[in-house]
C-alpha cells in the first residue's frame, strides 16, 4: 500500500512548479518583446549575455593599440592604450568594444586581433555600457567615415627653409604621409611627427624638404594627402604669402688669381648663407678705371651649398694683370645681405 507524501512535501512541490511557472513566463514575455520590437523596427543592442551588475571577462591588450572612436583603423583615438592593458568587453564584433578596465569612462573600439585570448567572442560576457550609451557595432551604411581635414595655416621662414604650419580640422587621424607642394611644383613628401598620425585637431610646423627662402618673394603652398581621397574637403588646403628670409644670406667674391702657364682668370665665389643657394649668378670682368673695357662675362645657373666656394674660370682672359682689372659679382638669386664683396678688387 503506497502511502501519500506527507504535507511538507506537497508543499515543496507547489512552490517548484510555481518557479518553473514563473521562468516560463519570463522567458516567453521576453521573446514576445524582441519580436515585436524587431517587427517595429527598433534598434536593439548587442546581445546581452550577461545583465549590467554581472562580472565581465578580464581580459589583456596582446599588444599597445588606439582606443578608437569607431571599429575602422582611420577614425578618431580616445587614447592610447599599452600592451597587458586590462579590458573588459561591452560588445563583440570582429572589432570590440571594450572598457579600460579600473576606467570605466574610457570606451572605445579596438580590433580582435589585439586582445589577448580571443578566440570566440560569442563565449565572452558582455556587460552594458558603464556611461549608459548602448553600444552596437553601427552598420557599413550609416556610419559616415571620420575622415581628416587638412587646412594649410601659414608658411614662413626658419633658418632661411620654408616652413608650412598643417592643421588637421577634421575628426579623423591622418596616418598616411602629407604632400606639400610649393610654386605648382611636383608635391615632396613631408613627415609630420617622425612618423606618427597627424591626429585630429592637432596642429604641426613642418620643414619643407629642398625648399629654402633666399629672398623676399611671394610663394603658394598645397598640402595634399596619399592618396588624395583620404580627406574630407580640399577646399582649405592652399595658402599664398610672401615669404622673406629670416636670416641673412651673402654671396661675395673672396678671391680672383691668374693660373696656368696662360696665367688665365679664375674667379671664387663663396656662400655666406645657411642654405644653398641655386639660380643665376653672373660675373663681368672689366678693365680697371679709367678704361671700362669689357673683358669677360660668365653666365650661369649655380648651386652652392652652404660655406662652400665655386671657381669660375675664365680662359678668355690671359695673361692677366690682376692690379689692372674689375670683377663684379651680380644675381638675383638671393637678397644680397653684404654688397662690398661683391666686386673685386675691394
Amino acid at each position: 500500500m503506497i502511502e501519500p507524501p506527507p504535507a511538507t512535501d506537497r508543499r515543496i512541490f507547489r512552490i517548484m512548479g510555481i518557479a518553473i511557472a514563473a521562468v516560463v513566463t519570463t522567458v516567453a514575455v521576453t521573446i514576445a518583446a524582441v519580436l515585436i520590437a524587431r517587427r517595429s523596427g527598433i534598434d536593439i543592442p548587442l546581445p546581452a549575455r550577461a545583465s549590467a551588475t554581472a562580472a565581465p571577462t578580464a581580459l589583456a591588450l596582446r599588444r599597445a593599440i588606439e582606443l578608437r572612436q569607431r571599429p575602422a583603423p582611420d577614425t578618431a583615438i580616445v587614447t592610447r592604450l599599452p600592451a597587458g592593458a586590462g579590458v573588459h568587453l561591452l560588445g563583440d564584433a570582429s572589432w570590440l568594444v571594450v572598457g579600460l578596465t579600473g576606467a570605466p569612462d574610457v570606451v572605445g573600439w579596438v580590433p580582435a586581433d589585439a586582445v589577448e585570448g580571443v578566440r570566440d567572442a560569442s563565449r565572452l560576457v558582455v556587460v552594458a555600457d558603464p556611461r549608459g550609451a548602448a553600444v552596437a557595432p553601427p552598420t557599413a551604411a550609416t556610419r559616415p567615415p571620420d575622415l581628416p581635414d587638412l587646412r594649410l595655416e601659414a608658411a614662413s621662414s626658419r633658418g632661411n627653409r620654408l616652413v608650412a604650419v598643417i592643421v588637421n580640422d577634421g575628426p579623423g587621424d591622418l596616418p598616411t604621409p602629407l604632400l606639400v607642394a610649393v610654386n605648382d611644383g611636383m608635391p615632396v613628401r613631408i613627415e609630420t611627427k617622425a612618423g606618427e598620425p597627424l591626429r585630429a585637431r592637432e596642429r604641426v610646423e613642418v620643414v619643407v624638404p629642398g625648399e629654402y627662402v633666399q629672398l623676399r618673394a611671394r610663394a603658394a603652398l598645397r598640402v595634399q594627402t596619399e592618396p588624395v581621397d583620404r580627406e574630407a574637403t580640399v577646399r582649405n588646403n592652399s595658402w599664398g604669402g610672401i615669404i622673406e628670409p629670416d636670416r641673412p644670406n651673402n654671396l661675395g667674391i673672396v678671391r680672383a688669381v691668374a693660373e696656368g702657364v696662360e696665367r688665365s682668370l679664375v674667379v671664387t665665389v663663396q656662400n655666406d648663407s645657411p642654405i644653398p643657394v641655386r639660380r643665376t649668378l653672373t660675373l663681368t670682368v672689366r678693365e680697371a678705371l679709367p678704361s671700362t673695357t669689357l673683358l669677360g662675362r660668365d653666365v650661369r645657373e649655380v648651386v652652392i651649398k652652404a660655406g662652400r666656394t665655386l671657381d669660375v674660370p675664365f680662359p678668355e682672359i690671359r695673361q692677366i694683370d690682376l692690379t689692372r682689372i674689375a670683377v663684379r659679382l651680380s644675381t638675383d638669386a638671393i637678397h644680397d645681405a653684404v654688397l662690398a664683396d661683391d666686386s673685386f678688387p675691394r
